[in-house]
Order: structure tokens, then sequence, then C-alpha cells
């Protein structure tokens, strides 16, 4: 979406994981014979229903809020979902077991867009997308540009590049604002050592 939409990142919103075992009524553990949810709500919660459910069937869903409407529409109460404890308010069912997630300290950011793009100065926080084509140094020239500047990043994820063959794609967010010096002269620099190179968005990162 970022990558071909002219929307730029104007703000952060950090939201903990916290998923819930949820069924219709209150039920043994050892009666619960499926469980649906999202695949990466699954995924997330995979000691506990290894620990607790281990041959349980584990079935995946469009969305967490959904399989918590799937489980209340479905005539059988031997099934269970993975959502939010907001899921199960909105569907008014019941929280088996709180808290579920195995990693207690992980958070799902979402990015505010808008059509214009933010340069106010309080910004702390930038991020970037940028090619280099597959060769050996061609990434340790584009990262040279931050740490000679002292730049921190703290996000760096690749994806194949669908424009050309043996190119790969950097999404980068750093700890500056588009406004400060360090940033213009580090992307400036970028262009030289990129095959493209695109502005997501600055905002205030707490």
């Amino acid at each position: 979406l970022l990558l071909h939409q002219k929307l730029f990142a104007v703000g952060e919103v950090k939201l903990k994981v916290e998923h819930c075992l949820i069924t219709k009524e209150d039920i043994d553990f050892k009666l619960i014979e499926k469980v649906y949810s999202h695949p990466q709500a699954l995924a997330q919660c995979e000691e506990f229903l290894s620990r607790n459910l281990p041959s349980c069937q584990v079935i995946p869903a469009y969305d967490t809020a959904g399989s918590v409407k799937m489980i209340k529409e479905a005539k059988e109460n031997n099934i269970a979902a993975i959502a939010s404890s907001w899921a199960a308010e909105l569907y008014g069912l019941k929280i088996l077991n709180l808290n579920i997630q195995d990693n207690k300290f992980n958070y799902t950011r979402f990015l505010i867009l808008s059509p214009e793009i933010n340069l106010d100065p309080k910004n702390n926080k930038t991020s970037i997308i940028f090619a280099v084509v597959s060769k050996p140094g061609a990434l340790y020239r584009c990262l040279k540009e931050f740490a000679l500047r002292d730049i921190n990043l703290n996000r760096l994820e690749s994806r194949p590049s669908k424009r050309e063959p043996w190119e790969y794609i950097f999404y980068t967010d750093f700890e500056k604002g588009l406004h400060e010096k360090e940033t213009q002269e580090a992307l400036k620099s970028l262009e030289e050592c990129t095959t493209f190179i695109k502005i997501i968005g600055s905002y205030y990162s707490e």
C-alpha cells in the first residue's frame, strides 16, 4: 500500500497484543475440540495451545473478531476462539482465559496515514523504503550513511522487489525527524547507492 499509494505516515499507535480464549459458556479444557482464530493469533498462542489443548484442532479464520462471531453462531458448544476481550464483550461470550499469548511484551504497531506529509519539528522518527541491487556491499553502503551521522535504525525489513529481478526493497525506520540536517544528508547520499527511494513519512514516536 505505502509503496504504490500517495499516502504518508504522520503518526503511529502501538497496541499491546493480549489474546483471550473465548467460549460460549464455561467449559472444561478437555471438552474443547476446535479453536478458531487468525493464523497470526494462533501462532502467537502456540505454546499455550500445545500445553493446554494438545489434541485440539486448530482452524485458521479470516480475523480474530470474526472467529468469535463464528463460534457464537455455531451449533456446537465445544469450540473456542482466540481474540481480544473486546471481541468477547462485543458478542457476549465467555472469556475462559486471559492473556494467553506466548510473548507478554508483544506490541502491534499501526501507522496513521495522510495525503499530506508531516514536517512538524517535534518529529523524532522517519520511515523510508529503498531498493538496492543484490550485489556484495550494496546494503552496507546504504547503512553506512546512517552510521556516519549517528542515526539509529530501529527497523530494517527486506522484501524481494517486483520491479526488477535480483532487486530487494528495504523498509526502514530511524530515530530522526525528516526536518533534521542529518536526515537530509543521509537521504541525499542514499540516492547515490540505491535504485529507488521513497519517504513513507515522519512523525513523533514516544
